[in-house]
């Protein structure tokens, strides 16, 4: 039958003799299709990058497509409306606000 395992492994040596005599108690139909499967799945697949960048590339000329035919609008030129200016009025110094700024300590936050 087969040997027991022993609970530590000194080396990758003992590793090996091990793999090789579990691989040696396969059946040959078993390792076919160990083997199929490992080459299957080193197969590239290029296929997923090809759709990706076809997909884009039509993404890409749709949106070129729709901005030539229908160029976006220049937005309307507004027209400045002239009001009185009432700036004046805001700039006119407010001498009790000195005063009250003198009485208080938030002049000196």
């Amino acid at each position: 039958m087969s040997r027991p395992v022993p609970s530590r492994l000194p080396d990758d040596a003992a590793l090996q003799q091990l793999h090789a005599q579990a691989v040696s108690q396969l059946s040959p139909a078993t390792l076919a299709r160990l083997r199929a499967a490992r080459h299957a799945s080193q197969r590239p697949r290029h296929h997923g990058w090809w759709l990706a960048t076809a997909a884009s590339l039509v993404v890409a000329l749709g949106l070129g497509i729709s901005f030539t035919a229908h160029p976006p609008l220049a937005p309307p030129v507004q027209v400045a409306a002239t009001l009185a200016d009432d700036s004046d009025a805001l700039l006119d110094e407010n001498p009790d606000m000195y005063v009250w700024l003198g009485a208080t300590d938030l002049a000196m936050e």
